[in-house]
């Protein structure tokens, strides 16, 4: 009972580090997938060079135009930053959860050792009851063939004794002459 319990806290705690690594895995993805995003953004808007051409007033809509790219850049880039600030925390909650398991490993192991050695003692005690059990029925089949021997034997003296002595005419019998 103690070994089952230990093993469901043993797999509950590995499903956790599962889901917190799995989690881990998909934020990685998604900062990823950002930085691309913005590494993207950046070799546009360098390629498209100044931005001029067909503006009424080029000095203000440059700067304009600036100001919301950099806006944007730095959208971007704060995105980018709480995707790193959320694996960070995602990976610290799975070593957390590695550390935690740890123990429960154990606890595990050790339940499951001591289980096994009582049912090995409970095993040896069952053989050794099985033989002694062999053994008296084995002295008893002994015994009962020693007294059938012994029983044998005397009516086997008895026989010779009995052929030994010459038939003794009993008192106050008639001869058979």
């Amino acid at each position: 009972m103690a070994e089952e319990q230990a093993r469901l806290e043993v797999e509950q705690a590995a499903q956790l580090v599962r889901q917190a690594a799995a989690a881990c895995e998909r934020q990685i993805a998604l900062e990823h997938e950002q930085r691309s995003t913005l590494a993207e953004s950046w070799i546009s808007r360098r390629n498209e060079g100044p931005a001029s051409d067909g503006k009424v007033d080029g000095d203000s809509s440059t700067v304009r135009g600036e100001a919301a790219e950099e806006k944007g850049w730095l959208m971007e880039e704060a995105v980018l930053e709480f995707f790193g600030w959320k694996r960070v925390r995602l990976e610290q909650l799975r070593e957390a959860e590695l550390r935690r398991m740890e123990p429960m490993i154990e606890n595990y192991t050790e339940r499951r050792r001591e289980l096994r050695q009582t049912e090995q003692l409970v095993e040896q005690q069952a053989m050794i009851e099985a033989m002694e059990q062999d053994r008296r029925a084995q002295a008893q089949t002994d015994e009962w063939f020693l007294q059938r021997s012994s029983i044998q034997q005397r009516r086997e003296l008895q026989r010779a004794q009995n052929k030994e002595k010459p038939e003794t005419p009993v008192e106050g019998a008639p001869s058979g002459v």
